[in-house]
């Protein structure tokens, strides 16, 4: 029974063994399956995202190429409209070239006064004409060289200078002496003794006296008051700002109120500084010398090149237009 006994369990341990083996063979053949599932399930979807990018590449190849293809046809008929519009010839370019520099050149002096950056847009402009070699343009090249005679007369305005002289002038103003200094002396009295006697006698000796204190002159003009102090502060402070005045004229090109500032700190040296003294007589000589400069000179019309250029470009599209409609 016992040798029954243990071949019975030998038999039960071989089957147990048998049973673990299927169950690890069938566990490893499922895991197997489902990494190939999952695998196959990769492989499927890279290939379908690879289809659809290919198919989104090639969709938009197709329409870049199509819109290059769009893009080229209109820039074609553009091309082709502008050739059959304008003259490929070079010097139509010269000609427009040219009048867009009068046209600067002649904004350049009116609005800024500028005579050198207007003569030298002339110059330009007259190059540009030059290098078209057309003889129709010599009444536009006449006009020019006259407007650039004409410019070169202008006389040239050293404002800089001008400003710095009156700047000069202002500082040797503010040492001058007034014609009127106020001056400080004690009054001294030959009285040594207080005066005796009767009141008659008393009376007649302060006479005396007084006549050596006071002392009275005859003028055929009234005498004008002293200056104080602060009366002669305020002079020099006017005469300073007269004189700031005339420099904002200058700059500003405004003749009139820059003759007129002058005007007046020659009359205010005039009448309230020692004129006898050489230093103000230096000083009134050359404000007068700068009042004579030219702050705003008369500029010249140079329009007369720029309408003759546009007559000479207006007759040329009319007789190209005649000569296309009559062919």
């Amino acid at each position: 029974m016992a040798f029954v006994a243990w071949q019975g369990w030998q038999r039960l341990e071989n089957q147990q063994q048998r049973l673990d083996e299927l169950a690890q063979q069938t566990e490893q053949s499922a895991s197997q399956q489902a990494v190939s599932d999952l695998e196959s399930r990769l492989d499927s979807g890279e290939a379908e995202r690879d289809e659809a990018l290919q198919n989104a590449l090639s969709e938009l190849r197709d329409e870049f190429d199509s819109y290059r293809s769009d893009v080229d046809e209109t820039l074609s008929q553009v091309l082709d409209q502008l050739s059959q519009e304008q003259d490929t010839d070079e010097r139509e370019w010269l000609h427009a070239e040219a009048a867009y520099l009068l046209r600067l050149a002649n904004q350049r002096l009116q609005l800024e006064g500028d005579v050198e950056g207007a003569a030298a847009l002339l110059r330009t402009a007259d190059a540009r004409l030059a290098d078209a070699d057309n003889p129709a343009l010599t009444p536009v090249r006449s006009e020019i060289a006259n407007e650039l005679a004409a410019l070169d007369a202008v006389p040239q305005v050293d404002r800089t200078g001008l400003y710095l002289a009156l700047n000069a002038q202002q500082e040797r103003i503010s040492s001058l002496r007034l014609s009127q200094e106020i001056d400080e002396q004690a009054v001294t009295s030959s009285i040594e003794e207080p005066p005796t006697g009767t009141f008659q006698r008393q009376l007649a000796r302060f006479g005396e006296e007084l006549k050596d204190l006071v002392v009275v002159r005859h003028h055929d003009e009234a005498l004008e008051a002293l200056i104080t102090p602060e009366q002669e502060s305020y002079l020099r402070q006017s005469l300073r700002l007269v004189l700031e005045q005339t420099q904002l004229a200058l700059l500003n090109e405004e003749k009139e109120l820059y003759d007129a500032s002058i005007d007046k700190a020659l009359q205010l040296l005039n009448d309230y500084y020692d004129t006898s003294r050489e230093d103000t007589q230096s000083v009134i000589t050359r404000l007068k010398e700068l009042q004579q400069a030219e702050v705003k000179p008369e500029l010249p019309d140079i329009s007369g090149s720029q309408q003759e250029l546009a007559r000479f470009i207006e007759n040329r599209y009319e007789t190209r237009g005649q000569s296309g409609g009559e062919s």
